[in-house]
């Protein structure tokens, strides 16, 4: 599964919209009236309009072509993110992009003006309208790149408590201890990065769930679990130190408590 780099689509949203600015900036207005011929009952009417500085036309190429590519991609966001159908904003926001790429050419076929203000203001309704869209599925993708996360350590975990159980019925007691305790601090450290944790690399089974109690982000883990680590740690410790013999119901409880808490972060 790829992360959906949407901060970068939105940092670029900010340039695209900056070279806007300047393609404006770099146009001439030129006034021009309409006079009445009396058949069409048209009145004779004084307007402007934009002409484009011929040392501005490859700052328009280029930000057409630049839309166009963050379209593209921020378009299959949308697609995944808000769905399709009636009310769906995947349909607002895909309705934007013809009269962007109009106003990019100078054109507002809303208003049927091309006048430096209509063309400034109907470039930042539209295109402002897509990025605020992309704000709003922003926490969407992070949740669902988090619960990804969790979910294939869930699995990496469950096969190593598979192993772990597999051992432990051989009576290879502490090689089951070693693999299940293992498993719990890969656990720990999962839970603490998609909670945007931060660890130092000094950090502990212990030192992982004290942070993880006192970041008041897990409603629904059980704190008295996570509080009994260092317990754990400490069945741990005693499988990998060879002058130390780990009782059988020491390992039993390190494999069902490790079971326990993986249950009760992913289910």
């Amino acid at each position: 599964m790829n992360d959906p780099d949407i901060h970068t689509y939105i940092q670029e949203a900010e340039e695209i919209e900056e070279m806007y600015m300047d393609l404006l900036e770099g146009t001439t207005q030129k006034r021009m009236r309409h006079a009445g011929d009396g058949s069409s009952g048209l009145p004779n009417v004084e307007y402007k309009v934009c002409i484009i500085n011929s040392k501005n036309e490859l700052l328009q190429c280029t930000l057409l072509r630049k839309y166009e590519v963050w379209y593209e991609a921020c378009r299959k966001l949308a697609l995944e993110y808000m769905g399709r159908g009636r009310g769906a904003k995947y349909e607002s926001f895909t309705g934007m992009y013809e009269r962007i790429l109009s106003l990019i050419d100078l054109k507002d076929p809303d208003t049927n003006s091309n006048e430096k203000k209509h063309l400034k203001d109907g470039f930042l309704s539209g295109f402002d309208g897509q990025v605020r869209m992309l704000h709003t599925i922003e926490p969407i993708i992070t949740l669902s790149k988090n619960n990804y996360k969790r979910m294939i350590t869930a699995d990496l975990v469950n096969s190593g408590l598979e192993e772990a159980e597999s051992l432990y019925q051989q009576g290879s007691i502490r090689q089951a201890g070693i693999i299940a305790g293992f498993g719990l601090e890969r656990y720990l450290r999962a839970l603490c990065e998609v909670n945007d944790i931060g660890l130092e690399p000094e950090d502990t089974m212990v030192t992982m769930a004290q942070k993880l109690l006192g970041s008041n982000k897990l409603q629904d883990i059980d704190s008295e679990s996570l509080g009994s680590m260092d317990h754990l740690a400490t069945l741990r410790d005693k499988c990998t130190r060879p002058d130390e013999e780990p009782q059988e119901d020491e390992v039993r409880e390190l494999i069902d408590k490790t079971r326990e808490v993986m249950f009760l972060a992913f289910c």
